[in-house]
């Protein structure tokens, strides 16, 4: 009796790892949301370890930061600054409509909605797909600095 039981007991568990190993690889064949996601301020190469840090001090140095995505699904959406526990910073974006196959550029002066100046820290973007429901977060984090401006590189802007 006891080796009916257990012989049941190992059929079903081969049956749901195959159906769960089955769902898992429809998924990873789905493809992504968002992608080709980079982060750079000012006029930094995507590619330099620093491109995600910047400091908006008015020296014209890094003082934005530049947010771009592609969208694999068209869709409204809302975009969103957020601090790591999740507290809405600044919004990119309410209800823009994001074309599928398309890069989106998004630009951050390091501050609040109302214009006030954010607090230096680690922040992160909510991408909030209004037609399908899903909340996605950015990978990766930008960091904002309060560093003294050095010499301008503004030049003369008449």
């Amino acid at each position: 009796m006891v080796g009916r039981v257990g012989l049941a007991t190992a059929l079903v568990l081969l049956v749901l790892t195959g159906l769960a190993l089955g769902v898992s690889q429809r998924l990873k064949r789905q493809p992504l949301v968002i992608d080709r996601i980079e982060y750079f301020g000012g006029a930094v190469s995507p590619l330099s370890p620093t491109a995600t840090v910047f400091s908006p001090n008015g020296d014209c140095r890094r003082d934005g930061m530049t947010i771009r995505f592609r969208t694999t699904r068209s869709d409204r959406a809302r975009v969103e600054v957020i601090t790591p526990k999740g507290e809405p910073v600044y919004t990119l974006a309410r209800d823009e409509f994001l074309k599928r196959y398309r890069i989106h550029l998004f630009w951050w002066e390091g501050t609040y909605q109302s214009g006030r100046p954010a607090p230096k820290g680690p922040y992160k973007i909510k991408v909030t797909m209004l037609g399908e429901g899903r909340v996605l977060y950015l990978p990766g984090k930008i960091r904002l600095h309060r560093f003294p401006p050095r010499q301008s590189v503004c030049g003369d802007r008449a």
